[in-house]
């Protein structure tokens, strides 16, 4: 287990990003792909207290390179060539939705033994309260069934949740040099009474 101001920093950190993302997205369009290995967002995340092998620390590499931002807008783009415009509550559901699935996609890539499709089934099941609301706000703007638009959706969901869990897979290694620090290790190393020398996970370099 992390410590609690760990934690709390880690959260507050993803919320920051998150929320920064959300004020400075196009409704239009993709956002383009930034590296996967960039040292500068590794030590970005890093500064906040951010290891390599956390959770917390994924999730943060994730939303500089805003990957659920690009499944919103690609799913918005496709139902509003379908079905119209895009807005309102409609367009609230449809990236809580995209956000939901992101996020129980990248929780379950610490769980080892997984195959990538199992993690994105039971992402796509975990996030059923955001698609029913999805289903219903689309039902409202379009007049057509909430079953019409979660079934053509699907295999489009499952592949984001797919990529969003190889991404995940890629950067919670960190960059080529960083030194993995699972969460198991530092808790062992912050526990009381834990041996100093060799083991003490040194500060994470501050980003400027």
């Amino acid at each position: 287990m992390e410590t609690r101001p760990m934690r709390m920093m880690a959260v507050a950190a993803v919320s920051i990003l998150l929320a920064g993302g959300l004020a400075g997205c196009a409704t239009s369009g993709v956002e383009d792909a930034m590296d996967l290995e960039a040292p500068a967002d590794d030590a970005h995340c890093q500064s906040l207290l951010i290891r390599p092998g956390e959770l917390v620390y994924a999730q943060c590499r994730l939303a500089l390179r805003k990957t659920y931002l690009n499944d919103y807008a690609a799913r918005k783009a496709v139902i509003q060539q379908q079905y119209g415009p895009v807005s309102g509550e409609l367009d609230i559901a449809l990236r809580a939705d995209a956000f939901c699935n992101y996020d129980e996609s990248v929780k379950q890539v610490v769980t080892p033994g997984l195959s990538d499709d199992v993690v994105a089934e039971t992402a796509y099941q975990n996030c059923a309260n955001t698609r029913g609301e999805l289903g219903a706000k689309f039902a409202e703007a379009t007049g057509r069934p909430a079953e019409l638009l979660a079934e053509a959706e699907r295999p489009t969901v499952l592949g984001q949740n797919r990529k969003a869990i190889r991404e995940a897979r890629v950067v919670i290694k960190g960059p080529p040099g960083s030194t993995l620090v699972t969460e198991s290790q530092v808790a062992i190393e912050n526990a009381p009474g834990a041996q100093a020398a060799g083991t003490v996970v040194p500060p994470a370099p501050v980003a400027h």
